[in-house]
């Protein structure tokens, strides 16, 4: 029975999508930048006063959090690329480490591609290119309080998310299709 167990072949084939390339990653995030550009859900009905209410109970809380995540994500994401802007415009330091660091790997990828640079006598290759760039933005990113940055965004949003998505009422007469419903024994 061991014997039987040490000496069996396993045989087939394992399918694996294939990688992907550059061009279908900028396809795929062209395509799903177009369906939330499309699903954004019209302004006036997101800030609709008239919509806004005060939820009775905390299970109330947790479906119009949910409905309207699904409702107005479009319109939440915007919310959220409006928060980053504004926090790098209005942080001179961060714009210029982004620009460095986004301009160097731009530059390294499309201008240069993959050829090695001679900088005073010295080679340098793609790896070390991008090195060079990480050791000229990490300092700046450091001064810039890029981190800090990173979370006050995160918490910004969620915050303003959730408190709209809480109180706005469902918009549709659906709003209980996440209660649960107990059968009796």
């Amino acid at each position: 029975m061991a014997d039987d167990a040490e000496n069996a072949e396993l045989t087939g084939q394992i399918e694996m999508a294939a990688p992907l390339t550059q061009s279908s990653q900028f396809t795929l995030a062209k395509e799903w930048l177009i369906k939330q550009r499309t699903s954004v859900k019209p302004w006036r009905e997101f800030v609709s006063t008239s919509k806004f209410s005060k939820p009775k109970s905390i299970a109330e809380v947790g479906r119009r959090v949910v409905k309207n995540l699904q409702d107005y994500q479009s319109n939440y994401i915007l919310i959220a690329l409006l928060i980053t802007v504004y926090c790098v415009v209005t942080n001179p330091l961060l714009l210029i480490a982004i620009s460095i660091g986004g301009g160097g790997c731009w530059y390294l990828t499309y201008r240069n591609e993959g050829k090695t640079i001679k900088i005073m006598g010295r080679e340098f290759t793609v790896m070390e290119q991008y090195g060079l760039i990480a050791v000229l933005c990490l300092p700046l990113l450091f001064l810039a309080s890029a981190t800090s940055t990173v979370f006050w965004i995160i918490g910004a949003s969620f915050f303003i998310i959730i408190l709209h998505a809480s109180f706005l009422g469902a918009s549709t007469p659906d709003s209980n299709a996440f209660e649960l419903e107990m059968e009796p024994v």
